[in-house]
This record gives structure tokens, C-alpha cells and sequence, in this order.
């Protein structure tokens, strides 16, 4: 089990609710998916195993009994009893340890899996932490000083040492890179010129912005588009544009339908750029084809479930 000495900003969460959207019910989960599966690869976990997503510095936990442990996604300068934690490769961890998250180095969000996963209480199909609605997670919140989570199982593999020897790439999720984007249902609404300047406007991240959606700001001044008001089903990555032409992009705890013109969906290939992105970095959209985009995340599962495969025998032949 872990003990929250300090909780920060840290919440419970596996892949979500998949397909309960049109009952109202958000999705929620991980912000950054490919980071969570990456995670849980790692321990050969089932792939929706719960884990801890930890957002921004200041998280400190005690960790009370050992165990294997993954990080992945953001680094958020995180230190195993004042030593540095590498990244995406499995760590056995002895009781009484605590574990730091100090300062935002690259992104803003890690993810902490633990062999066999954290324990929780499954709502709806998904222990995945929505604060709004009070579901799931830890008692439906966000963790506080003094919680207690404890782990799915007690007993940890037979190793304790590794030679780690297939040392997969750390998730890349590039905060120069722009986010790639498909044209949504209104965006022929917008004239050629108001198009490419999307494009070519540097947004920055509002402070406004949450785990239910993205809010950009003009970083440069620039051209406003049209306001009008639509209804249409919304997904992760939805670009809303309201009255005052400042995009919103929905995310993991977004409504089942927005009200705002829909001009594009960010591409599932940059789902984990815009997942890592906080108040006041900016952000650059770049339109891609539905062929391409579909091409490069075929190609990205192809090599991620190969490696993962490629785990779950290790471990297999690792504890014979």
C-alpha cells in the first residue's frame, strides 16, 4: 500500500468509461492513454489496470510495502528517497520508500503503476477518478493528506533485480511538435483565409483549462471567426469554437454533446502532446487526412503491441 504524505494533484484513473456517452456519463480516465498503456505494459498488467495519474509538482507518498513500479509520461522530477526515478522501465521498490514529485521538467502529467495494479472499486465498468460527478476513484476525489490506497495484490513477482535489456522509447510526446488535427463537421464555416490562420496562430493555454477541457487564448493578435451556436456529439481532442473565438479542446472528463461550432478533432497520434500541454504553453494545429492520420496510428500500435508482447514473456520466463 502507498500512503499520501503530500497528495498534490493526483487522482485514481485506467482507460474510462468507454461507450456510456450517449447515457450522459463522461468518459473521464487518463488524459494521456498511451502513457497509461505504456505504464502497464511495463508490469505486464492488464491494460487497464488502475494507476496513479499525477499532475504538476508536489506529490509525495510513502510507499509501504515492496513492490515492482512503472513511471511514464511527464517528467515531473521524480526522486525514490532523494535519487532520481528513470523513466519507462520497471523499478523494485522496498517498503517504508518515499517517492517526490518536485518540479514540472517536460510535460505535466506521470503516470505511477504498480504490479498488479492499485485497488479500487469499479463504477460503471472503470475505477477512473470523474471529481465532477463524485465517481469512481478514491471515495469519487481527488487525493488528500493521510489517504491510504492499497495495491490489487500483495504478492510481487519472484525477481527483484533486473537486467533491463528491452528498454522500450520513452513515450515522445514533443512540445515543439505541432497537434495534428481533422477538419470537423463546421469547418468549411470557416473562410480559406480564417483556416490557414488557425494554423498559423501560436495559442496559449488558458489557466482556465482542466481535466473536462483545454481552453486557448490568442497568443499573437489575429483575425476572429464567425460565432454561432451548434450542438454536435463530441469526442477526446473535439475543437469547440464559442462566441468569442478562443477554442476550447475537449479531454478526458468533456460532456457527451457541445454546444459550439465544431471545427476539427485533434488526431489520436497527438492525443499525449495535448494531454502534456499546461497553462501557458503554447500550441500550434496542423491539418492532417483521415488516411494519414489512421496510417500513423496503425503504425505506432503495431510496434507497441509487438514490445508489449514481447514483455509479457519476459516476465513470464523471469518468474518460472
Amino acid at each position: 500500500m502507498i500512503i499520501f504524505e503530500s497528495a498534490g494533484m493526483s487522482c485514481l484513473q485506467d482507460l474510462g468509461r468507454v461507450g456510456l456517452q450517449h447515457l450522459g456519463v463522461s468518459e473521464s480516465g487518463a488524459m494521456d492513454k498511451y502513457a497509461t498503456r505504456v505504464a502497464n505494459a511495463l508490469l505486464a498488467n492488464s491494460t487497464n489496470a488502475a494507476l496513479l495519474e499525477i499532475t504538476l509538482s508536489g506529490t509525495k507518498i510513502r510507499i509501504q510495502k515492496d513492490q515492482w513500479f512503472a513511471l511514464t509520461g511527464a517528467d515531473l522530477g521524480a526522486e525514490l528517497n532523494g535519487e532520481v526515478l528513470p523513466l519507462c522501465q520497471p523499478v523494485f521498490i522496498t517498503g517504508n520508500s518515499i517517492l517526490h514529485f518536485k518540479r514540472c521538467i517536460k510535460g505535466c502529467r506521470a503516470y505511477l503503476a504498480v504490479q498488479g495494479g492499485f485497488a479500487g472499486t469499479a463504477v460503471l465498468g472503470s475505477v477512473a477518478t470523474d471529481n465532477r460527478s463524485e465517481l469512481g476513484g478514491f471515495a469519487g476525489r481527488w487525493f488528500q493528506k493521510n489517504d491510504v490506497l492499497e495495491f490489487q495484490q500483495d504478492s510481487h513477482s519472484k525477481i527483484h533485480n533486473i537486467n533491463w535489456h528491452t528498454r522500450f522509447a520513452h513515450p515522445d510526446f514533443q512540445l515543439n511538435e505541432p497537434l495534428y488535427f481533422i477538419s470537423g463537421t463546421h469547418w468549411s464555416r470557416l473562410s480559406e483565409k480564417q483556416q490557414a490562420h488557425f494554423q498559423q496562430q501560436a495559442w496559449r493555454i488558458s489557466s482556465q483549462s482542466d481535466r473536462m477541457g483545454i481552453r486557448l487564448e490568442y497568443a499573437l493578435n489575429g483575425e476572429h471567426f464567425t460565432d454561432s451556436e451548434l450542438s454536435s456529439a463530441v469526442a477526446f481532442g473535439s475543437i469547440q469554437l464559442p462566441p468569442d473565438n478562443c477554442p476550447i479542446i475537449l479531454t478526458a472528463d468533456r460532456q457527451s454533446t457541445g454546444g459550439y461550432p465544431l471545427i476539427g478533432t485533434v488526431a489520436s497520434v497527438s492525443h499525449s502532446r495535448l494531454a502534456q500541454s499546461k497553462p501557458g504553453d503554447t500550441l500550434n494545429f496542423m491539418a492532417l487526412d483521415l488516411e494519414l492520420a489512421q496510417k500513423l496510428l496503425a503504425q505506432r500500435e503495431i510496434e507497441f503491441k509487438r514490445w508489449q508482447q514481447h514483455l509479457q514473456s519476459w516476465w513470464q520466463n523471469a518468474n518460472a
